[in-house]
């Protein structure tokens, strides 16, 4: 068996979370997906999509948590880019934060972790993997 590829889901009380990503990671928004039960915008990330699920009733928030590793569960993200220091820029502009700025995770591999305005966790990194 081959898994082709894997879309990744969140689930937010608006599209805000949408234009944050777009904008931060530069991503093109696809056409979105009208359920009963809310709607899921989508992000074109190369081979892969960031669905962004806005439910048609007000989701509860979680409690926030010191450190992304302090739940189980899907907990951060990992957003391979071209320009880590960028990235990291437009993200502060849009209201995301920056837990740890780029440093070099090593030779050849820059890395920045950063939370969005929901509080999701995102590894960003520049380099071979």
């Amino acid at each position: 068996m081959t898994v082709n590829n894997l879309d990744v889901g969140l689930v937010s009380s608006s599209g805000a979370l949408v234009d944050f990503y777009a904008e931060v990671f530069e991503l093109t928004e696809l056409e979105p997906r009208e359920f009963p039960t809310g709607v899921v915008r989508r992000l074109r990330c190369g081979p892969s999509v960031l669905k962004v699920m806005v439910p048609a009733a007000e989701p509860a928030t979680l409690a926030p948590t010191a450190n992304f590793w302090d739940q189980v569960g899907v907990r951060y993200l990992t957003m391979w880019v071209d320009d880590v220091a960028a990235v990291v820029g437009r993200c502060r502009a849009r209201s995301g934060r920056v837990v740890l700025a780029p440093f070099e995770l090593r030779p050849g591999v820059a890395m920045a972790l950063l939370v969005d305005p929901d509080g999701n966790s995102v590894e960003v990194i520049q380099g071979e993997g």
